[in-house]
């Protein structure tokens, strides 16, 4: 009976799809099991690919934070560099002032012989017969003499005012550097903020992973992509005109090295750059007139600095303007504007052992420094000029020497205002301005020689010396007024074979004494450091070999730091095994069939095993687990204009998200050998290197 029922079974073919069913449905747990682990990964692998982006972008923002600083910074340099041309402006506004009524007094005192202490025995003689015999004239020259002692004593007050006060030393020793010192001060921020940005950027900033996901452990991104990002960060700054962040700091109070004035030293670009945005911002002044007008550092004309009224207008246009008549001849200008190293220097002060024939190129393009010209921008010494002249009469005629009208190569010193524009202005230096010194201050750095590095202050020598000035040399004033400050000389109206006939008069003209000061009243160190950014790179990667005294190649990203972060999840962070420690987090813990998390299975000889654990996953055979690379970027854009180059000065750096490929460049080696992959193996990079 029993063996019939068993054989009866074994006929019947019910339950044959319990088998099948049995296996699909370990196939569907299977597929369910791997679903639901393969979306925990892609999870976590978004999630950490999220958490490296926001770290790069954080960097990027950061370091663009940083960079928007130095150019606030720098442009608060460049405005104190401007006050104090400002300051110095002012300076040599007051000495013109002193000079020009001076030559005033001097002309009136050439004119008229007889006001004041008559010279000579002819006058001696003659003044009293004019002023006391012969009708009417008398009268007249007594009115004169009347107005001339009172313009005299007007004069002299004004002079013992200004030589009490003596702003030449309290604004050229104190104000003046009180501004460089407060660029020193804004430098050493720039510093401060630089090495704060360097402390994030080579953490690989812990705190914005730690905050997208506690279970990752980002020191071996650090090690990976930290050095790479700090060494971008580093080679983005100057070294020569800030420091670096991985260099030795810089001194803030030392100047950038006066003597290097050549395109190929790095020093001298930096200068440049400082210099040309200050001479072209030189606007302290926002009046449309009066006692400072706008163009007060740049162009200080007569008329711009009177207060006159509108009404009269004329005239202020007509003393704004070159007057150049037959009969009349008046010209002032002035300028304060940053120069190079060696212009101007000591040396330039006295040339063929004469003080009255210097060389002072403040104005001119050609500054004399080869190989390469016209670089009057460096910031090396600060120069001040108000110039003017006086004529009376053509310069000469038929040989004969007018003692009212100079001419540029006659005794400055013989003239009302300084004659020499176009003094040697021939060939193709015609540099017109060359020669002329009255009235300027050349405040000047320590590389040029000047007395108690100094400085060299063109203005009105006295009898004495101001007090508390210890000047190098004093040329005293020779005459009847030399208490004014005006020199007397004997002007020859015809010379022969250099020497003045007996029967030829000579006539005495007086001028204002003004001729060269070493008072050291006009220190000027040089420009000082800054954060600096010239758009190239010193070597083709991070750390490369660069030549220093070549001018940077423009390459790749301009020298626009990229930020790199790379981080790992191994297998238990991916779990989120720790979850309880981190509150919030939750568990991904994967789905197992067993305890043992494997499913083995025999088909034939040979076993297969399918692993539900996330610990055969490794990136190059050598790290395990999820590993993820983002590329962030400081990048410089003013808004409407992608040509301008990336600079310092403006606030337009702004961070984003990049590439992971097209910065492989700013990686040591890896952009050389993804360029020299032959044929098709060129398209595996992009696969492997980018997100």
């Amino acid at each position: 009976m029993f063996t019939r029922v068993l054989r009866q079974s074994f006929r019947r073919q019910e339950g044959q799809a319990l088998v099948v069913a049995a296996l699909l449905v370990l196939i569907m747990s299977i597929a369910v099991l791997t679903t639901v682990n393969l979306g925990h990964t892609i999870h976590e692998r978004v999630r950490l690919q999220n958490t490296a982006d926001a770290a790069a972008y954080s960097m990027a923002a950061m370091e663009a934070r940083t960079f928007n600083f130095y150019a606030y910074a720098n442009r608060t340099q460049v405005s104190h560099y401007v006050s104090a041309m400002m300051w110095q402006s002012l300076l040599s506004l007051i000495y013109f002032a002193e000079a020009f009524v001076t030559d005033i007094y001097g002309f009136m005192r050439t004119i008229n012989p007889c006001a004041g202490d008559p010279d000579g025995l002819f006058w001696t003689v003659a003044c009293p017969i004019l002023e006391n015999l012969v009708p009417y004239l008398s009268q007249i020259m007594r009115v004169i003499d009347r107005f001339m002692t009172t313009f005299k004593n007007l004069i002299m007050t004004f002079q013992r005012v200004l030589r009490n006060l003596n702003p030449d030393r309290l604004i050229g020793q104190y104000v003046i550097p009180t501004h460089r010192t407060l660029n020193s001060a804004m430098f050493f921020a720039s510093q401060v903020v630089m090495m704060a940005t360097l402390t994030q950027v080579g953490q690989t900033t812990d705190s914005v992973i730690a905050a997208n996901d506690k279970n990752v452990d980002s020191k071996l991104g650090q090690l990976a992509a930290g050095v790479v990002s700090a060494c971008l960060f580093d080679q983005a700054h100057f070294r020569e005109a800030g420091g670096r962040p991985l260099g030795v700091p810089k001194t803030p109070w030392e100047p950038i090295d006066p003597k290097k004035n050549k395109h190929s030293e790095k020093e001298a670009r930096a200068k440049r750059v400082m210099g040309a945005i200050t001479n072209a911002t030189r606007y302290a002044c926002d009046s449309g007139g009066g006692a400072c007008p706008e163009g007060f550092v740049t162009s200080r004309k007569l008329g711009d600095l009177l207060p006159l009224p509108d009404g009269l207008g004329v005239i202020r246009d007509l003393l704004s303007s070159d007057i150049d008549t037959p009969i009349f001849k008046f010209a002032k200008y002035g300028q304060t504007r940053f120069l190079t190293s060696n212009n101007p220097n000591s040396s330039k002060i006295s040339q063929t052992g004469k003080p009255y024939t210097p060389r002072n190129t403040i104005r001119d393009w050609n500054d004399g420094i080869e190989p390469m010209l016209g670089r009057l921008a460096q910031g090396d010494n600060l120069g001040s000029d108000d110039v003017y002249w006086i004529k009376f009469g053509p310069e000469g005629f038929a040989g004969f020497r007018n003692p009212f009208a100079c001419e540029d190569d006659d005794n400055p010193r013989e003239c009302w205002g300084d004659p020499r524009k176009g003094y040697k202005d021939t060939g193709s230096s015609k540099l017109a301005f060359k020669h002329v010194t009255k009235t300027s201050i050349w405040a000047m750095n320590e590389t040029e020689g000047s007395y108690k590095n100094g400085g060299v202050h063109w203005r009105i020598h006295h009898e004495t010396e101001p007090a508390g000035d210890n000047w190098l040399r004093l040329y005293r004033p020779e005459g009847p007024e030399s208490e004014v400050g005006v020199h007397r000389s004997e002007v020859c109206v015809k010379e022969v074979l250099g020497f003045c006939p007996p029967l030829v008069p000579e006539i005495d003209v007086y001028t204002a004494n003004v001729m060269p000061a070493q008072d050291g009243n006009h220190p000027w160190k040089g420009i000082v450091p800054f954060m600096h950014f010239e758009p190239g790179q010193y070597g083709d990667t991070c750390g490369g070999a660069a030549n220093e005294e070549a001018a940077t190649r423009y390459k790749h990203d301009f020298n626009q730091p990229s930020t790199w972060v790379a981080l790992n999840k191994t297998p238990d962070q991916v779990r989120n095994a720790n979850h309880s420690d981190h509150e919030g987090t939750g568990s991904n813990a994967i789905a197992e069939l067993n305890a043992g998390g494997k499913v083995q299975l025999k088909f034939s000889s040979y076993n297969s095993a399918l692993e539900m654990k996330n610990n055969r996953m490794k990136f190059l055979s050598a790290i395990e687990g999820l590993n993820v690379i983002s590329r962030g970027q400081t990048y410089y854009h003013r808004p409407g204009n992608w040509a301008e180059q990336p600079n310092f000065f403006n606030p337009y750096w702004r961070p984003r998200l990049a590439s992971v490929y097209q910065g492989r460049h700013s990686l040591p080696f890896v952009g050389e050998l993804a360029d020299r992959l032959p044929g098709v193996l060129k398209d595996i990079p992009p696969k492997i290197i980018t997100h």
